[in-house]
């Protein structure tokens, strides 16, 4: 993870200096499944544990800078992206 928020911060810090590139961070797919299982509202203390190793439907966050990236807002299947990206490339 920390080799990534490297990775995302250097393509960041290049499309400001750029002003030209888009920089889109997503997931194809939410995995785990974590489910709240107990919890405290006095303590404030929750229990969670994960119900599943494997993909789940759960929609996952998409975080776009640059230009563009006002294409890429709301809750969205992960095949929406395509589109996107084709239109923004003006190849569709």
């Amino acid at each position: 993870m920390l080799d990534f928020d490297k990775a995302v911060g250097k393509a960041l810090e290049f499309a400001a200096r750029d002003g030209n590139t888009l920089v889109v961070v997503t997931a194809d797919h939410e995995t785990g499944g974590l489910t709240l299982v107990g919890g405290d509202i006095k303590s404030g203390m929750v229990s969670g544990r994960f119900t599943t190793g494997g993909h789940t439907g759960i929609a996952v966050p998409v975080f776009a800078y640059g230009p563009g990236a006002s294409e890429f807002t709301g809750m969205n299947e992960n095949t929406f992206f395509f589109n996107k990206f084709l239109k923004l490339l003006r190849f569709k």
